[in-house]
């Protein structure tokens, strides 16, 4: 009895409340990316993801030598 009233109350429920789909969002900020290897030092740069997903990045820094 139960499980027949708790499937009809989601069937009434379906009919008047929309459903939202959620995605995944947005992967996890920030992150470094490559950039080069020049003269012993490795560049990187530190990017992220703005409101709409989509990817913005700083400019190339040095962070480390080459090879390290």
């Amino acid at each position: 009895m139960r499980k027949t009233l708790g499937s009809l109350s989601d069937k009434l429920l379906s009919v008047f409340v929309a459903k939202v789909d959620v995605g995944a969002g947005c992967p996890p900020d920030p992150f470094y990316k490559h950039c080069y290897c020049r003269e012993r030092s490795d560049f990187r740069q530190r990017c992220s993801y703005n409101g709409a997903c989509q990817v913005t990045c700083g400019p190339c820094a040095v962070f480390r030598t080459c090879g390290t």
